[in-house]
């Protein structure tokens, strides 16, 4: 997919059948955080997560359902299957830490976008999910929101130094995410491949 000159996906084809989707971010973002929610176990999770994407699940059964499963999670990683298997990862065993929160850094993420793109989400009733994600993931470097990051990933790191220190320890409060070490290692590492797979997007404009 050329993503200047192709449509972005609105159905999904599961099996024999063409599905129609929930394309708009907010809804997408519906999915992102419920996924957040450890309050979900993982099958709740993924019942949702289809409830919330196909628009019509009444096509989807035990024949086809691991197939609309993986083209939910392609679909929501704007369709980039190449970081689904991360060989580097699961060779040395590395486990990453979540870094940014669609839950809990809401307020950053939306004057990031609008700073960065001049888009104001309040004021737009439609927009698709993937544009969203290539809006996400070209932030200015300036934005507050790109400085959390950065000061997260260095403190996972353990690379700050002494005056980014004091400054994470004085914003501690934003910088700490909530509820991270709740899950178990083998949910929050789902987790983590999951977030860290929302870069780019190459697909049809029906997920094949």
């Amino acid at each position: 997919m050329n993503q200047l000159i192709d449509k972005f996906p609105t159905k999904i084809k599961v099996g024999n059948n063409i599905l129609e989707i929930n394309t708009n971010y907010k809804d997408c973002l519906n999915i992102i955080t419920m996924l957040e929610d450890n309050t979900l176990t993982k099958y709740e999770k993924v019942e949702l997560m289809l409830e919330l994407l196909y628009k019509d699940t009444s096509k989807i059964n035990q024949d086809n359902i691991e197939e609309a499963i993986r083209k939910a999670v392609l679909f929501l990683d704007a369709g980039d299957s190449k970081n689904n298997d991360n060989k580097e990862e699961e060779e040395y065993n590395i486990k990453t830490k979540r870094i940014y929160s669609f839950t809990q850094d809401a307020k950053y993420i939306y004057s990031a976008i609008k700073k960065s793109h001049g888009v104001d989400l309040e004021n737009i009733e439609y927009l698709h999910w993937w544009k969203f994600v290539y809006y996400f993931l070209d932030l200015d470097e300036k934005s507050f929101f790109s400085q959390m990051i950065y000061l997260r990933n260095q403190k996972n790191k353990g690379k700050l130094t002494k005056d980014e220190k004091i400054l994470y320890a004085n914003l501690e409060d934003v910088l700490e995410l909530e509820n991270s070490e709740q899950y178990t290692d083998e949910e929050q590492e789902a987790i983590n491949k999951f977030m860290s797979r929302l870069e780019g997007g190459k697909s049809e404009r029906t997920c094949n």
